[in-house]
């Protein structure tokens, strides 16, 4: 299935459906809109989100923003549903400041990820696409 990019971002960021799930304890959040941030480390979920499923803290570390400044984060491990597929016990950092979800590398490595950028959209595949042959190119001396 195929997700539009949002536009109200410049450019237009990918989003994919992703819903935070606890097997400890069958809690699971709605469905939420999580950014594709293949520039990221790590899976950053709002704090808000993690107390709502009773998540507990795992342990704490710190982290580097993309503006440099390091912090101590607390890490959590859930059960990520992303585009219809089950990604079990990611780390996740809690993030006090934002409201989306940010889908790091620890998460969007474990996908097939297709971003189609002119088209403006994104698809999580179950196989990987066959490569089409591509015609050489000659040179004329």
């Amino acid at each position: 299935m195929r997700f539009s990019y949002d536009p109200t971002f410049f450019p237009p960021f990918p989003r994919l459906p992703v819903t935070l799930s606890m097997p400890e304890n069958g809690l699971r959040s709605p469905t939420l809109s999580g950014l594709v941030d293949t520039g990221a480390d790590a899976t950053l979920i709002p704090t808000q989100r993690l107390s709502e499923l009773n998540a507990e803290e795992i342990y704490t570390t710190r982290l580097r923003s993309h503006w440099g400044e390091p912090r101590t984060v607390s890490v959590y491990l859930v059960d990520l549903e992303v585009a219809g597929h089950t990604l079990p016990s990611i780390e996740v950092i809690a993030d006090d400041l934002a409201t989306d979800v940010l889908l790091g590398r620890n998460a969007l490595n474990r996908l097939i990820l297709l971003l189609d950028g002119p088209a403006g959209e994104a698809d999580v595949l179950l196989n990987r696409p066959r490569q089409r042959s591509t015609p050489e190119i000659t040179h004329k001396s």
